[in-house]
């Protein structure tokens, strides 16, 4: 008899888990701000990805890094003013965002795919790539096999020559079996991208001034972060599956490029722009005061202007003022 009533406190405690979860996962929605520009789809072979478009001019295709809540709105200050002279091409990853979101384990080659199809196919020239932390990183053996696809590479504090250079190996593999599971993994993913811990991971690692991150600004992150196997490409980055070494194909690399740094980024640290130098002495590097791992939102001005001049080799300038970079 005891057993019995154990069996039914079990699986009630079970269910109301289930039913938490469910009602967590609902508690996202579409995200309140947008880049402005046209709303697109594009038909990848692995699932549909959203994308905005404005502008008139070289194509630049914007792509943002890869964490819980990630999406296009990375660039929400610099796809506006960046189209005023290019057309600017902002996708939401797969898993992210307004695209699909397959139940899927994600490798290093499902992002590196994705950016160099979605040039191909959908932009269908060559375009000045402007590309985030992983994503940064994941761009780079697509550049390296369609040199003509990418006329310049603009990196904003890529990782794989000091941090997620390595395979995640059996730990990695748990980890991702654990966050994966229909129960704790949804657990301790809501847990992860909770209005709490989206607000820690912005004030603590995105950004070096926390008044930055706003009310609004944590809703939008938290809105992207929830919904049917939102949990899934997170995961994979959690569990280091998405880790690629950058140094043998960053060597290769053969556009001119720019990597771009905040001076008070801890992980990665700028520390790491001086390898990227050492490996490709070629690099334009930039560095942006008061700035940690979002300089292109700390320092928005100063960013647009840089890869504005940079992309366009010093034929367009664009005209706004506050905050300083250096280089």
């Amino acid at each position: 008899m005891r057993l019995a009533h154990a069996a039914l406190a079990a699986a009630g405690t079970l269910g109301a888990l289930h039913a938490l979860n469910r009602r967590l996962e609902r508690s996202g929605g579409p995200p309140r701000a947008t880049l402005g520009g046209e709303r697109r789809r594009y038909g990848w072979r692995e699932g549909k990805i959203s994308y905005s478009v404005a502008g008139e001019g070289p194509p630049l295709l914007l792509v943002h890094g890869i964490y819980a809540g990630a999406s296009s709105l990375e660039f929400r200050k610099n796809f506006g003013p960046l189209s005023r002279h290019f057309t600017v091409y902002a996708p939401d990853l797969l898993g992210c965002g307004a695209s699909e979101r397959p139940r899927r384990r994600y490798s290093p080659e499902d992002i590196t795919s994705q950016i160099e199809d979605f040039a191909r196919e959908e932009i269908g020239r060559p375009v000045h790539l402007v590309a985030s932390s992983l994503s940064a990183t994941l761009a780079l053996p697509a550049a390296v096999r369609s040199p003509r696809l990418f006329r310049s590479l603009v990196l904003i504090c890529p990782t794989g020559l000091g941090t997620l250079d390595r395979p995640s190996g059996r730990l990695g593999e748990a980890i991702y079996r654990l966050l994966a599971s229909p129960l704790a993994g949804d657990l301790l993913y809501h847990a992860l991208v909770s209005r709490r811990g989206i607000r820690l991971y912005l004030e603590r690692m995105a950004y070096h001034d926390p008044s930055r991150v706003t009310e609004e600004l944590v809703e939008d992150y938290h809105r992207a972060g929830h919904g049917p196997n939102a949990k899934y490409l997170p995961a994979s980055f959690v569990a280091g599956r998405l880790n690629l070494p950058a140094l043998p194909y960053w060597t290769q690399v053969r556009q001119r490029a720019m990597v771009c740094w905040g001076e008070e980024a801890r992980t990665p640290p700028p520390s790491e722009l001086d390898a990227f130098l050492r490996y490709n002495p070629r690099t334009a590097p930039r560095l942006f005061r008061g700035a940690a791992l979002l300089p292109h939102d700390e320092r928005a001005e100063d960013f647009n202007r840089e890869v504005a001049d940079f992309v366009s080799a010093g034929k367009v300038r664009i005209s706004e003022s506050n905050g300083r970079s250096g280089g």
